[in-house]
């Protein structure tokens, strides 16, 4: 299959893991793990790394567009060789399927970042296809009758390039793609890569530690991350490679991403037996019911004795905006949550922690709090059919006492349009506003004006209803 073709292909992939006729379809990762970016590779100890894992995409970070072999980083993970002693690096990349298509690219990045890898650090590269029969059980990788040192994309055959002379001291990171079934598109079934025949040595990884605890928001359980991935089989079912102080019981243990023991995984879910109060607590790690504490790749154990403080937090309120509300339907009312928080996101797209409502309907806000902890709550707005009406009075007294001092008129409705004019009884105008709010004085530039009747024209219109004008006399009084 031409690899360039694969992505059209994920659909028929995604339908793939919806149904259990689908082989191998449990392995697959959601997108996005750590170690498909390049900078966060598994480090090899030992001659033998296998994942069971179907990968998908290139990870948060796009470390390679192109290669000598022509295709870039697609569904993708990455391991670090650290080289402790120089000699020649084979390798065989194994499929679990042997019809699956598994390409690598070999990067030296002993001066190189990381971060910023171009196709001038690639060494190796195979990208051929597995055709059933090109690939003896869909094996490639490097040996030392290699002669090729990169196989474009589209070949068939050299399923082995040159092999690689490593210098104490360099360090290479191989970038593994899966592209499933070379010819149905399914999803790849995992793979082992085997270094046994080189005869450079490899620097292990620092032993696993506890590194930090994720994002606490749960009063049943603790999700801790660890320094290095360990192995998913050691990992005691029943959390009891854990214990916490004060002392909260501890029900099971899970790995992200394990399957059934097997893989590797950089989070452990610590499940409580019940809820724990909110408070400061201590998470020990020690040897389990399964006679080991956690190991690495090469059965490497945490370091003991190991600890790690975490607090259970006050938890995000269930209920934090206010109850239902019915309003007029011409009127906008403020809506925010009862309690304060660090981030907001309404439904509506706005940001702010108070949103002015005008329109009936379902409005949710999802609010963030002080410990990154997230909560949702909704709220329904129901319109009722209110009155809408003005009234204007027909005497006025602007004596200053506080009292009937301003002629306006008094609304019970939401205006979109709206002017006021006041006359004298010769025609001239005295007064004149747009805004609903305004009325008048009985002067004119600040000069008090006689005591009579006066003329006044509203034009305005309601919300949702056409414009009116009403036409009036007031007596000023004074």
């Amino acid at each position: 299959m031409n690899k360039q073709l694969f992505l059209s292909f994920m659909p028929a992939t995604i339908c793939c893991l919806l149904f259990t006729m689908c082989s191998f379809s449990q392995n697959v990762l959601p997108p996005n793990q750590p170690e498909q970016d390049a900078c966060n590779a598994l480090q090899l100890c030992g001659s033998l790394f296998s994942s069971p894992y179907s990968y998908q995409g290139a990870g948060p970070t796009v470390d390679i567009k192109t290669t000598p072999c022509g295709q870039g980083e697609i569904n993708s993970v990455w391991i670090k060789l650290t080289i402790t002693g120089g000699g020649a690096v084979v390798f065989s990349l194994i499929p679990k399927d042997p019809v699956d298509d598994y390409d690598f690219a070999v990067f030296d990045v002993t001066d190189a970042d990381c971060s910023n890898l171009s196709p001038a650090n690639v060494v190796r590269c195979n990208f051929n296809n597995n055709f059933p029969g090109s690939n003896l059980n869909g094996i490639v990788g490097l040996s030392l009758n290699g002669a090729e040192t990169s196989v474009p994309t589209g070949y068939t055959g050299n399923s082995f390039c040159k092999y690689i002379d490593a210098l104490a001291g360099q360090t290479y990171l191989i970038m593994i793609n899966n592209f499933g079934n070379d010819n149905s598109a399914s999803v790849s079934a995992g793979f082992t890569i085997d270094f046994s025949g080189s005869t450079a040595t490899f620097g292990n990884s620092p032993l696993p530690a506890l590194g930090s605890t994720l994002k606490q928001c749960s009063d049943t359980s603790v999700t801790v991350e660890l320094t290095t991935p360990v192995s998913c089989s050691s990992i005691a079912a029943d959390g009891s490679d854990f214990y916490i102080t004060p002392f909260v019981a501890i029900g099971s243990a899970t790995g992200t991403n394990c399957i059934n023991g097997n893989g590797y995984t950089k989070e452990v879910t610590i499940n409580f037996s019940g809820h724990a109060p909110i408070g400061n607590y201590v998470l020990y790690a020690r040897e389990g019911t399964d006679m080991n504490t956690l190991t690495d790749f090469c059965n490497n154990s945490m370091l003991l004795p190991a600890s790690l403080p975490f607090i259970i937090p006050r938890p995000v309120p269930a209920n934090f905006l206010p109850a239902d509300t019915v309003k007029c339907f011409y009127s906008t009312i403020p809506v925010g949550p009862i309690n304060e928080f660090v981030n907001y996101q309404w439904s509506t797209g706005e940001t702010t922690p108070v949103i002015r409502v005008m329109n009936a309907g379902i409005y949710t806000l999802m609010a963030t709090d002080v410990n990154g902890c997230i909560g949702m709550d909704s709220i329904i707005i129901k319109d009722s059919a209110c009155p809408q009406y003005l009234y204007l009075p027909t005497a006025f007294t602007p004596n200053a006492d506080g009292r009937n001092d301003l002629f306006r008129p008094k609304f019970a409705g939401a205006t979109v349009y709206f002017k006021f004019t006041i006359y004298d009884r010769w025609g001239k105008r005295v007064f004149e506003s747009s805004d609903p709010t305004r009325g008048w004085d009985g002067t004119i530039g600040g000069r008090p004006q006689p005591t009579g009747t006066y003329v006044w024209v509203c034009s305005y219109r309601f919300f949702k209803r056409t414009e009116e004008v009403q036409k009036g006399t007031v007596v000023l009084v004074r």
